[in-house]
């Protein structure tokens, strides 16, 4: 399933400035974004309680920093300046430990809501931003300069009537390949600046009324939604970041009656070529910051968080050894990260060591398992996904990949397929009895 790599590790990341660039320029044009094809926000759903968000972790997380394996004979060798101390950290489960900066979800943790499966790959391995994000985000084997995002796709095989899919997606901050498709996308992104005043808001809407239906349609639902991810009109504290006010805009547009049921928010700040930091530094604060954001989404999900599981993922991983800079370089195998209310916490999936002959040319860690298997673990339980319609239309051709058991809390997973199943049966169209094709042949009302 691993291939070696034999090209040299880049550590200009050059490609890493370059979508830096491209994003914090879109973050500056973009203002609230929904498609014609939004959902009624006023509508209340009838199946499916289940919530899905997954956070892309742009640049590749360090996943050494964050799930610490101790108990590993090599990993003070192979760390060397970046090895944290173990009585510094904070103990989990067979022999793992987590970054000290990761406190909150170190309690969830111990809740048994919050699980790691220490060692993923992508199929495409290639240390390359563009090439890695996209595979990750198209869940192909490869990449296909034409293809769709996963997400979308798992949008499409959802029965009408769904939830899920009458919820439709949220894509926040962001509109990245991985929502991207035929089903329609609702956008929203927190903000810095002060919000329009309310005679603004008033006079373009009634420009709008008079010229666009349309746009008047959009820029109404656009303010509902604004709203609802606001906290009822609240306007958001920049003390806390746009990180955690991008969280809490999730938590609560994904618990909002009628709502979206699936949502990816894209968080950016993972290449750590420099001066990365063991205890304290660049990597130790950002994942600090990420430890409160799931922090705010957990509270602003309230009683929904009980149906939730948040995945978090990134491009790939980083070297095992650090370089001459203090940092890490672009690497294979990475950690997923899983929290809420219906994960079935703890370490799932095996290590595959950091011994010399262990890592993939010396000084990457060796992914044991296709990332692809742990999406299709979460999506099979816990959104109720048939086996087939994952390999063939979520993750084509992937029907070598099995889904990754235990992921997910459902006891009624097999009942919530069941439904989905009578949901579509209802919608399909019902072959006529020949009394009934008589009855429409000859006029005949049924009495």
């Amino acid at each position: 399933m691993t291939r070696s790599l034999s090209s040299p590790v880049d550590t200009t990341c050059s490609e890493g400035r370059l979508l830096m660039d491209r994003r914090q320029m879109l973050g500056m044009t973009a203002g609230l974004f929904s498609t014609a094809f939004m959902p009624n926000l006023a509508r209340a759903n009838t199946l499916g309680e289940a919530r899905l968000l997954v956070v892309v972790l742009r640049g590749g997380l360090d996943g050494l920093s964050m799930l610490v394996p101790s108990f590993d004979p090599d990993y003070e060798r192979v760390r060397r300046d970046l090895a944290l101390p173990v009585e510094a950290t904070l103990d989990l489960s067979g022999g793992f430990r987590l970054h000290p900066a990761m406190p909150n979800l170190h309690a969830l943790y111990q809740a048994g809501q919050a699980a790691f499966v220490p060692s993923v790959g992508l199929p495409l391995q290639v240390r390359s931003h563009f090439e890695c994000q996209e595979n990750l985000e198209n869940g192909l084997a490869g990449n296909d300069r034409g293809a769709s995002g996963w997400i979308n796709r798992l949008l499409s095989v959802m029965p009408r009537g769904e939830a899920i899919r009458d919820g439709r997606i949220l894509a926040l901050q962001s509109n990245p390949l991985i929502v991207r498709g035929s089903e329609p996308v609702l956008n929203w992104s927190s903000t810095w600046f002060t919000r329009a005043f309310d005679g603004l808001v008033t006079n373009l809407s009634d420009i709008y009324a008079a010229r666009d239906r349309v746009m008047a349609e959009n820029f109404a639902l656009g303010r509902e939604i604004d709203i609802r991810a606001g906290g009822q009109g609240a306007e958001e504290d920049p003390s806390l970041g746009s990180l955690v006010n991008g969280f809490l805009g999730a938590g609560r547009l994904l618990c909002s009656v009628g709502g979206p049921r699936v949502a990816v928010l894209s968080v950016d700040g993972w290449d750590t070529h420099a001066y990365q930091g063991a205890l304290t530094g660049t990597l130790p604060t950002q994942l600090g910051a990420l430890d409160q954001a799931l922090q705010a989404f957990r509270g602003a999900m309230g009683a929904q968080w009980e149906n939730t599981v948040v995945v978090c993922a990134t491009e790939f991983g980083r070297t095992a050894v650090s370089n001459g800079t203090h940092g890490t370089d672009h690497g294979v195998g990475m950690p997923v990260l899983m929290v809420g209310g219906a994960v079935q916490g703890g370490i799932h999936g095996d290590w595959p060591g950091l011994s010399e002959a262990g890592l993939i040319d010396g000084h990457d860690l060796r992914p044991v398992m296709d990332i692809r298997s742990v999406f299709k673990g979460v999506l099979s339980t816990h959104l109720g996904v048939e086996p087939d319609l994952l390999a063939q239309t979520v993750f084509p051709d992937s029907a070598a990949i099995a889904p990754l058991e235990g992921l997910v809390v459902t006891p009624d997973a097999a009942a919530a397929r069941a439904a989905r199943r009578a949901v579509a049966a209802m919608q399909s169209p019902r072959a006529m009895s020949p009394f009934e094709q008589y009855r429409q042949r000859n006029g005949v009302l049924a009495g």
